[in-house]
Formats: structure tokens, sequence, C-alpha cells
């Protein structure tokens, strides 16, 4: 499970998730799939990539995180999810484009605005003139926490499916309902 639409449609549930792990292998990673593979680890769904990894840590911890707002077609994002903001101020802290109060002040502005009113535009607009020159260079597709966690999780679900003898992992807790 990569991504799941829960504004014009209900989200799969952790229920449901946990039922579909319990009897296939069942991956999650990238948007609503690293939450619900988190929330349901212990059943057997397996957390793929960073998002998960942050899910499971507790880094982050609402939907919010991940939740843009679509086109008709639910294919193409029309606002930015914090956990691409989040990847962006970790990249500029790195490169030393900012410190780390400012983008811990970043993230908490661009966390501010509904999820539904991100835009990359405003958003690099907030920073400090070598900041966001030096992100606007890049552009939002190098960005894409959740692109490039969805392509590395297909990637390692595939390889962990063709190996004999591990399509099914193990579970904890499998009796217990979430």
């Amino acid at each position: 499970m990569i991504d799941g639409v829960f504004h014009q449609r209900l989200a799969p549930t952790p229920q449901e998730c946990a039922r579909v792990a319990r009897t296939r292998p069942a991956f999650g990673a990238a948007s609503m799939g690293a939450l619900r593979a988190a929330e349901c680890a212990r059943y057997g769904f397996v957390p793929l990539g960073a998002i998960a990894r942050w899910y499971r840590s507790g880094a982050i911890d609402g939907d919010d995180e991940v939740a843009v707002i679509t086109d008709a077609t639910g294919s193409t994002a029309l606002s930015v999810p914090s956990v691409n903001v989040r990847f962006a101020a970790r990249l500029a802290v790195r490169r030393g484009w900012i410190d780390a109060a400012a983008a811990a002040g970043w993230i908490a502005r661009a966390r501010a605005i509904f999820y539904a009113e991100r835009r990359w535009s405003d958003l690099v607009a907030m920073l400090p003139a070598p900041a966001r020159d030096a992100l606007a260079s890049l552009g939002p597709e190098a960005l894409d926490l959740k692109r490039i966690d969805a392509r590395s999780a297909l990637r390692a679900a595939l390889r962990r499916i063709e190996r004999p003898g591990t399509a099914r992992l193990p579970r904890i807790d499998a009796g217990i309902a979430p």
C-alpha cells in the first residue's frame, strides 16, 4: 500500500490493513501506506521507507503529515505534504543552507498552513534567500519524499517477494486485533 485517498473517500482502516497482513504479504510506504504499516507492523504489515520509519519512531504521528489535496483523478498532488517540508529542511541543514533552528521554525510555519493550502512556492518564499534559492533550484520533484519512498518501497517489496521463503514475513502478536 502506497497511498490512500482520504479526502474524497474513506482511507483503509487499521483493522482492514491488519486483516490483509494476516493473509498475505503486505507492505506499506510513502503516505497512508507508511502510516498504516507502522500502525499494523505487529500484525505482519511491513513498513518500508523513511516516512514509515518516522512514523514508527514517533518523529511524526498524524495523517496530516502525508496529506495532500489532489486533482479530480487523484493522480496529481496540488499541495505539499509536511513530510516533504521536513525532508527539504533536513537537506537544507545538511548542506548548510539554514541552521537547525531555522529549519524547525520553517517546518512549524508550514504545518500551521492547512494541508490543502500548502504550495511549494509559498513555502520556499518563507526561507532566507540562500536557502530559498538553493531549494528552488532543486525543484519540488527532487524534494518529493513521498515519491522517493514509493519508488524505493516498490523495489524493496519486489525483492522480498521474489526471494524464496520470504514472501510471508513473521508476525508478532498475530492473534491480537488492532
